[in-house]
């Protein structure tokens, strides 16, 4: 009797220590997924730290004229804390002595280069109570584009009207772009033409300050495909049957240049405090070659105009853009080129060429568009831009083409 009850009291005492063993487990697993949790959290804001760390470290040698032994510091707290023999440290030692008196003849030179540019930089030509430079020395900029273009013809052949509408793929890249007191460099990558999907070649070239500024786009396209009408029939237009090399130039002068500014809203190199608009004065340029089967157009479009400009700014961090350019064509040299086949009596068929100039028609015009959002906050910016053009060249009693070409941007950049 007294065996069976001792038998009973060491189970009862077994299943409590197991009860007791899966409460505290239970009790600890939520303080180990909460422990999971802040660990990669801890690591991050860690990484952040150590990033600002060396950012204020660049910036302390840039002032001190060190921009390339910033790391000098850093590479000595690492060779003291290393657990390198002494006689290895002291020949490390020996051969990073011979490499600073090297990078200490290049910062001086470069000291020179850059108190030449803070000097550029903070040059007050503007006022100061609509415009600003940001403080900061570097801007980095990550940006998504897209681009596309479509051109459309309207002729008279015997007495009936042909109209066609061909549009090129759009094209999109990655871009990187890094500035240094307003000097800035950018790298695009489209991963369609590492694919090899993409069979166009586009190229784009912007510079915009307060007073003036341009843009150089110059297109290579081979996927240009849409229809070909005829009252009553249509002939569909496949990828590459057209082919197509053109460039388009614009440039713009703005008058109120001391109070609005372009580069606030498409390159950031500025910062526009207060709304402010300009009227400005600009030119185009539109030329085109334009091959099919059997005909070549040529168009060299040349436009002098007026426009406005103007920069809403909103709720302390919202910048608003929007500005029209139109320009009217005062320089035109168009024309186009025709295969035609002859067959003669027991001839080979024999090929030859006619060209037709396009006269000049009134209202040929080049108009130029642009859009901006802008969202900003402490040192950092994020926002979209956008850039249209729009062509109209001959008259449709022998050829009329119309060509609208535009680009989209998406971008987020950060200043320190």
């Amino acid at each position: 009797m007294m065996k069976t009850k001792n038998m009973h009291i060491t189970s009862s005492l077994w299943l409590l220590r197991v009860v007791l063993l899966a409460t505290t487990l239970s009790l600890a697993m939520p303080d180990a997924a909460i422990a999971q949790e802040k660990k990669p959290r801890r690591k991050f804001k860690a990484w952040l730290m150590c990033a600002d760390s060396l950012r204020l470290e660049l910036r302390r040698s840039a002032d001190r004229g060190q921009m390339l032994q910033w790391t000098d510091s850093v590479i000595m707290a690492e060779i003291n804390k290393s657990k390198m023999s002494e006689k290895r440290k002291q020949r490390y030692m020996r051969r990073h002595i011979k490499i600073q008196k090297r990078l200490a003849r290049y910062d001086r030179q470069l000291f020179r280069g850059d108190s030449l540019l803070a000097a550029n930089y903070h040059k007050v030509k503007y006022d100061t109570a609509y415009i600003g430079r940001p403080d900061a020395r570097w801007t980095i900029k990550y940006r998504g584009n897209l681009s596309g273009a479509d051109m459309r013809t309207t002729s008279v052949t015997d007495g009936v009207q042909n109209r066609s509408r061909v549009t090129a793929d759009c094209r999109g890249t990655l871009s990187m772009a890094v500035a240094y007191r307003g000097l800035g460099l950018g790298v695009a990558v489209n991963p369609a033409k590492f694919a090899g999907k993409c069979k166009d070649f586009e190229y784009n070239l912007n510079s915009y300050s307060n007073r003036y500024g341009f843009d150089v786009v110059f297109l290579s396209s081979k996927t240009y495909h849409g229809y070909k009408a005829a009252d009553a029939e249509r002939i569909d237009i496949h990828k590459g049957q057209i082919s197509q090399n053109a460039l388009n130039l614009n440039f713009y002068y703005a008058f109120n240049y001391r109070r609005f500014s372009f580069p606030a809203a498409f390159s950031q190199s500025y910062i526009q405090k207060r709304s402010a608009g300009s009227w400005m004065i600009g030119a185009s340029f539109d030329g085109s070659k334009t091959e099919l089967s059997d005909m070549t157009i040529r168009l060299n479009e040349f436009a002098v105009g007026a426009g406005y400009a103007y920069n809403l700014v909103a709720f302390s961090h919202w910048l608003f853009h929007l500005s029209a350019l139109p320009t009217v064509t005062v320089y035109s040299h168009d024309y186009t080129k025709t295969k035609t086949t002859a067959d003669e009596d027991n001839a080979p068929s024999a090929t030859s060429t006619m060209r037709h100039d396009m006269k000049y028609h009134f209202p040929s015009a080049i108009i130029t568009g642009r859009a901006a959002a802008v969202y900003s906050w402490r040192n950092k910016f994020a926002g979209a831009t956008a850039v249209y053009n729009y062509s109209v060249a001959g008259d449709e009693d022998h050829l009329k083409v119309r060509r609208n070409k535009w680009r989209v941007r998406m971008f987020f950049g950060f200043r320190f």
